[in-house]
């Protein structure tokens, strides 16, 4: 917008815990763009492919796949993690290849997951052979009474509320919903992570690690999407998904795997087992973070990582198109829907006390980097108007979905609801009011000692 002022690409507030090296530990070589000022009708084009292309590597297979003949491609690609006292109900085709052979060697967890194919990717020439380019699909057995009940009514199953689509695994756990709608607004998000960290899919320096093989673990993998892309990039490395909601693609990365499950639960893995745990977008809703945290460095080896990327939900500005005085809806829809998360049992703001809980929990090397992230495509910087075109379109397509359930825990009607959001659709496509949210990323090392 002509005469908007350039924003700086990090917040450089001097913070102990704060590491600004802008030379990420990994980069995404697709979502390099120019730096000059953009219509903004260019700029919802440009978007709008890079969403397609998106969706389309998501759901176009590159390995073959050989479906059953009891495939069910609307299942859960996931189990609950008490996986390894359950029954295993899953079965791969008859027909095996040499990939299915070689991995019916390995032991085998109990648990229900879809293995298959991994989406195409346009940026990377594929390196594996032939043989390797073919996976077999795992499926739900045709059978029901095999399964437990509470996989086939709390799993398998939705919960609907007000025309939104929500979880059923441990339902009401998680505020939001995890229909179409939100599957789309993640997507968006994860773009705008790895555009506005300019490509790093994480800043802890677990590069080498992961280049030779690890385990990681992802903890409210949403889509699956973060988890996908690494598990491309890094095909030695096995990633494990976890999610209360069954919305992951059938056909992944052989290396990549999901599972239905609360993380907030106690974990049947073992100790010391993880190179490197990741969290993102989800803080804001877990109810006990100090406990994630003592969990998660059980459970890492000694060495491994510990990263956790946020936004926080408070508007800033550094100038004075927004003050503490000025009106703004956006900032009113935030401080109530984080009022109605608290009563809700979690604390939308969790991720500024994070580095200081992280030490409490032992955890060594903490940093935090701070990014900002514009509402809206108010700055020159073309990377920034595209992170702050995807964050509009997130908050904006996310009101309805994101504000019932806090809202109505602080005893709103939804009629309220819906006039209220009224005004924050205004303030949200207020190109004269220059705000931006920050992004938070924190990551640990579990002492080797």
């Amino acid at each position: 917008m002509p005469g908007a002022p350039t924003m700086g690409s990090e917040n450089r507030t001097a913070h102990p815990d704060t590491d600004w090296n802008t030379r990420p530990s990994s980069s995404s070589t697709h979502i390099t763009v120019g730096m000059h000022s953009t219509p903004e009708e260019d700029l919802y084009a440009e978007a709008e492919a890079m969403q397609a292309t998106m969706r389309e590597a998501l759901h176009q297979p590159k390995r073959k796949a050989t479906p059953t003949a009891t495939s069910n491609p609307t299942s859960p690609s996931t189990s609950p993690s008490r996986r390894a006292a359950r029954n295993g109900v899953l079965h791969p085709s008859s027909s095996t290849t040499t990939t299915a052979a070689a991995a019916a060697d390995k032991p085998q967890t109990s648990a229900t997951h879809i293995n298959g194919s991994d989406p195409p990717d346009t940026d990377h020439q594929s390196t594996t052979s032939p043989s390797e380019q073919q996976a077999t699909p795992c499926s739900f057995d045709s059978d029901t009474s095999k399964y437990p009940a509470s996989m086939t009514s709390s799993v398998r199953d939705h919960v609907y509320e007000g025309g939104l689509r929500y979880h059923a695994y441990r339902a009401g756990k998680y505020a939001f919903p995890n229909d179409e709608v939100e599957q789309n607004r993640d997507d968006m998000k994860h773009t705008m992570t790895l555009m506005l960290c300019h490509g790093a899919y994480f800043y802890a320096p677990v590069e080498d690690v992961l280049e030779e093989g690890a385990e990681v673990l992802d903890l409210g993998t949403g889509t699956g999407i973060w988890a996908m892309e690494l598990g491309d990039r890094y095909p030695n490395t096995t990633i494990t998904g976890i999610d209360l909601s069954p919305i992951q693609p059938n056909f992944v990365p052989e290396n990549v795997h999901f599972f239905v499950d609360d993380f907030e639960e106690e974990w049947v893995d073992p100790e010391n087992k993880y190179d490197y745990i990741h969290i993102r977008h989800t803080l804001h809703s877990v109810r006990d973070p100090k406990l994630l945290l003592e969990r998660a460095l059980r459970h890492l080896k000694p060495g491994g990582y510990f990263e956790c990327a946020e936004l926080l939900y408070s508007p800033q500005c550094d100038d004075d198109t927004l003050t503490p005085s000025t009106p703004y809806a956006l900032r009113d829809w935030m401080n109530y829907v984080g009022a109605g998360m608290r009563v809700l049992g979690s604390d939308p703001h969790a991720i500024l006390p994070l580095p200081e809980q992280m030490k409490a929990a032992g955890f060594a090397d903490v940093q935090r980097t701070t990014h900002k992230c514009p509402v809206g495509v108010w700055p020159r910087d073309k990377r920034l108007r595209f992170c702050g075109l995807f964050l509009r379109t997130a908050l904006m397509d996310g009101l309805r979905g994101t504000s019932r359930r806090p809202l109505l825990a602080l005893g709103w009607t939804q009629l309220q609801i819906e006039m209220f959001l009224v005004d924050v659709r205004k303030a949200l496509m207020d190109a004269g009011v220059h705000s931006y949210l920050a992004l938070h990323v924190v990551h640990g090392r579990k002492p080797v000692s």
